[in-house]
């Protein structure tokens, strides 16, 4: 998908109706008036497959849900929750599971060099680590060296339906005939571990610092603002998408890094002066390495270079229509601007805008780097 997209653009300009009724976008222009001005669009219909049928109503969290006023209410209520501060509390349990990480592939590499299959490994780190930080328990997955009663291998399928019918919105009721079939429960073991870790946490002390303890505490504390329905739906959708979206970005990590051996040891370098007055076998701490100027150009360019979705992220034109990029889009259509297209516009990346280089986070002016980072989707 990212490849098409970026090739039709390059062929037919910052406008290419790519269907009936939907048209993507690619310029700076289109990012803000669709997604980023006061007047955002509304989320299409392609977002209802992000939340799975439980108790005859769909499970709607903070990437299915298509009200513009619900939305804006579920994220005000709970986005403090998710501030960089907020989830600093959250970094000896990251840590246990980067020490883990770090164990596990020192043991199979004990009598020398050997290969190692660093997606599984990085895949299976992500998974460990979001559900340590989310409901304070590992999986046991980077323990044992491979999925844990299909956990990533239903949550790969799951997301191989989603780019289909998603992409094909004609198919959409075999989604929903397959899903009758079985409850969601069943077949998403992510969906059935997170129900049964919410039942015991209501009934129990909640002492312990995760995710989870913070969205009970909320709940208890303000009941209107959010119900155990929407604290069960957000961990669910922290599990399912988090760990993906995780995943993608330390693979792309590893895959850059490996590729150019220049970025490597500049990075190498800066990590090691700031990590000198640690011993070697601790963990450089966040309040450390998040001062570290070119291991954040290195995490900004790998986010520009390499978003952690490849499809169009789709909004629908208000029902007056909408003037995008000098056109009259009609009211319902479908528009966006796929990431890996507009992370390459040159006006706003340069004219390398096609090539890893962390440098330009670093050479840029204050008014370039900002206008870069408004552009990413990261962001």
């Amino acid at each position: 998908m990212p490849g098409w997209n970026i090739r039709v653009h390059d062929k037919y300009g910052p406008v290419v109706r790519i269907g009936p009724s939907h048209v993507s976008f690619c310029s700076p222009a289109a990012f803000q008036a669709i997604y980023a001005s006061k007047h955002a669009f509304a989320k299409s219909d392609f977002y209802g497959v992000g939340a799975p049928d439980y108790g005859g109503e769909p499970l709607e969290n903070l990437f299915s849900l298509r009200d513009v006023q619900r939305h804006a209410t579920l994220r005000r209520n709970i986005g403090a929750l998710y501030t960089k501060t907020a989830v600093k509390d959250f970094e000896p349990r990251v840590d246990s599971c980067v020490d883990l990480f770090l164990t596990q592939l020192a043991d199979r590499t004990i009598e020398g060099p050997t290969n190692l299959d660093m997606s599984t490994w990085l895949h299976l780190y992500a998974y460990d680590c979001l559900v340590e930080v989310n409901v304070s328990k590992k999986l046991g997955l980077l323990e044992q060296g491979h999925d844990v009663e299909g956990f990533i291998a239903s949550a790969d399928k799951i997301f191989h339906m989603v780019g289909l019918f998603t992409q094909a919105p004609v198919l959409n009721w075999v989604l929903n005939f397959l899903r009758s079939l079985v409850p969601a429960e069943e077949a998403e073991p992510a969906l059935k571990f997170t129900l049964a870790e919410v039942k015991a946490r209501e009934k129990s002390s909640r002492t312990r610092t995760d995710m989870l303890s913070r969205l009970l505490d909320l709940h208890t504390e303000h009941p209107e603002k959010l119900s155990i329905r929407e604290a069960t739906a957000a961990i669910f959708i922290n599990l399912t998408a988090g760990h993906d979206v995780l995943a993608i970005t330390l693979r792309a990590i590893w895959y850059y890094l490996a590729r150019d051996a220049r970025v490597l040891m500049k990075l190498r370098a800066e990590i090691r002066s700031a990590s000198s007055g640690h011993s070697i076998s601790s963990i450089v701490p966040s309040s450390v390495v998040s001062r570290l100027p070119y291991l954040n150009a290195v995490i900004q360019e790998i986010l520009r270079v390499h978003p952690n979705t490849g499809t169009i992220i789709e909004r629908k034109a208000p029902q007056q229509g909408a003037e995008i990029d000098g056109y009259h889009i009609p009211g319902g259509t479908t528009v966006g601007v796929n990431a890996w297209v507009l992370h390459r516009n040159r006006e706003i990346f340069g004219e390398d805008a096609e090539h890893f280089r962390p440098e330009r986070w670093l050479e840029a002016s204050e008014e370039e780097r900002i206008a870069m980072n408004r552009h990413l989707f990261s962001q």
